[in-house]
């Protein structure tokens, strides 16, 4: 029988792909492409709406990642057996120029900006289900990077 419980490893599920460098959005890894939409914004956030298919700031560049993801916790769910009505939000929530924390990131390990990817799923009853991802990255430059041919 299915447990709320169970969202937050759904949760973890979805940001640990949402993080991977597999990720991609035409050929290239889909975070650097977020954190290029972003680059001069005030606020370097970018929240992406899982159930209503939406990202603030709004654009539909990612539309497709988006219905990759969507459906990700779609099928998810349906493996798991867990109702649909019990999900009333789910969303991923990427920061970019984040506070450099040293137990989720080794200084100058990696090229770029730290980075924190946050997947929370809200249940009916109103709990949240959270999972954390750290990561470097830095805007996408397609002069500095190698095209997926995937």
């Amino acid at each position: 029988m299915a447990n709320r419980r169970e969202l937050g490893s759904l949760a973890s599920g979805i940001v640990g792909s949402f993080n991977s460098r597999n990720n991609d959005v035409d050929g290239y890894w889909g975070i650097g492409k977020l954190y290029k939409f972003v680059e001069f914004a005030h606020e370097k956030v970018v929240e992406l709406d899982l159930l209503a298919s939406s990202t603030a700031p709004p654009t539909h560049e990612f539309d497709t990642m988006l219905a990759f993801y969507r459906d990700m916790l779609l099928n998810l769910l349906r493996k798991r057996s867990i109702p649909k009505g019990w999900v009333k939000s789910a969303k991923v929530v990427v920061r970019f120029e984040a506070k450099f924390q040293q137990e989720h990131h080794f200084f100058r390990s990696a090229i770029g900006q730290p980075c924190q990817v946050e997947c929370y799923i809200v249940d009916d009853f109103g709990s949240r289900h959270i999972a954390y991802a750290y990561n470097y990255c830095r805007p996408h430059d397609p002069q500095v990077e190698t095209r997926s041919c995937r």
